[in-house]
């Protein structure tokens, strides 16, 4: 990232060390909101070139209706009204849907994470365990919203030996998640300030756009991998990617035709959304970070115990770290930028693995960090601390 840019966003985030009062706190939302909205624009935009694209590859089916495409070309529908009616249902699809896609993401399951029925010994005691922190969680959840005079939202308890909290919402539904091993890594202090710092996320307004615009780079990711999949295991290109490809496949052999022009000519658009929005998501990312490190230190009163928070969960400094790394829509809400799972990804095996392992290794030096780097973080809350101390 060019060095003008970089010198903008660390204003902008030193700027949001600053407690924010309610009209700040408006601009900040009204701000986060305009920037979902480019993401949704940019979006509606790749999916009408896309349907173009589509549309004019149906001749290879043997459908005649395509053949208009290469004599009126993008004339067939106007793009600003594809804009104006799209993106309005694009945002609306997002606040319905982005919540529960993020959570889905981040919990690396079908649905939300629910308790099924333990069947042994051991499963009937971790779950015991497990409703018993639940219950002194949602205590200290209550009296830090009490202190703000906000509603306390639902907390869960996601058993992973990786540190780490975050906080999604949409209307009428707030959730505060929290790992097994902050709960056990921290003290008393500590674990209030970082609760704090979830429920500053849920107070500020961001955790609810910032679930939603979580959206846009989870499906354009999820988009790349299918094409990706399709040349992986179509008759035609399996073989320059080491895919294995089956009976359906050479019977489908025509059908595939079609889908893997499409794979080749939509891959660079699902891609190009995909670098777009997680480049803007992880910058509105860093900023709501400051913002929550501030009020999370006034909800606790003590800027002091989430430092002493901030250096202990990110203490454990293991040298697969980059692996431990959370996908794009998870990182961007928790407290420290690590996946929630514990399951480790196998090394790449084959040529089209070893290629995403390239590009997932080429769009993380390219993109912005999802988070300011924690030491900045730790000195400005020291900073505050010792604001603190020297005022009483």
């Amino acid at each position: 990232m060019s060095h003008p840019v970089m010198l903008f966003i660390q204003r902008i985030e030193i700027r949001t060390i600053v407690p924010a009062t309610h009209s700040t706190l408006r601009l900040r939302l009204a701000a986060l909101l305009l920037g979902l909205v480019a993401f949704d624009v940019v979006a509606v935009v790749t999916a009408y070139v896309l349907v173009h694209i589509a549309y004019g590859l149906l001749p290879m089916f043997g459908l005649p209706v395509g053949a208009s495409f290469w004599t009126q070309g993008f004339h067939l529908v106007s793009l600003r009204p594809a804009v104006l009616a799209g993106t309005p249902l694009v945002l609306a699809f997002q606040f319905v849907f982005g919540y529960r896609v993020t959570l889905r993401e981040a919990t690396d399951g079908p649905d939300l994470p629910e308790a099924s029925e333990p069947e042994t010994t051991r499963e009937r005691f971790t779950a015991i365990k497990h409703e018993r922190t639940a219950t002194q969680l949602r205590e200290r959840v209550t009296r830090l919203a009490q202190t703000v005079d906000m509603s306390t939202p639902d907390v869960r308890v996601i058993d992973s030996t990786t540190p780490n909290s975050y906080a999604a919402s949409r209307p009428g539904e707030r959730t505060l998640f929290v790992t097994t091993a902050l709960v056990d890594q921290l003290d008393g202090d500590e674990l209030d300030a970082v609760l704090a710092h979830e429920l500053a996320h849920l107070k500020n307004g961001d955790s609810f756009v910032m679930t939603a615009a979580a959206f846009l780079p989870i499906v354009s990711a999820r988009a790349t991998r299918w094409l990706r999949t399709t040349l992986e295991t179509s008759v035609y290109t399996h073989w320059f990617f080491d895919g294995e490809t089956s009976r359906n496949a050479i019977s489908a052999a025509y059908f595939y035709l079609p889908l893997v022009a499409f794979a080749f000519l939509a891959m660079p658009f699902t891609a190009a959304l995909y670098l777009a929005s997680t480049a803007c998501y992880r910058l509105l990312s860093r900023v709501r970070e400051y913002a929550a490190d501030a009020g999370g230190a006034a909800i606790c009163g003590s800027p002091a115990a989430l430092a002493s928070a901030l250096e202990t969960v990110t203490d454990d400094r293991r040298p697969d770290a980059d692996i431990r790394t959370a996908e794009t829509g998870v990182r961007e809400l928790c407290v420290v930028p690590y996946t929630i799972t514990d399951e480790t990804p196998d090394p790449p095996a084959g040529r089209a693995e070893r290629i995403a392992h390239r590009w997932h290794t080429v769009t993380e030096q390219i993109l912005p960090g999802s988070h300011p780097d924690v030491d900045d973080r730790i000195a400005a809350l020291r900073g505050r601390q010792s604001d603190l101390d020297q005022r009483s």
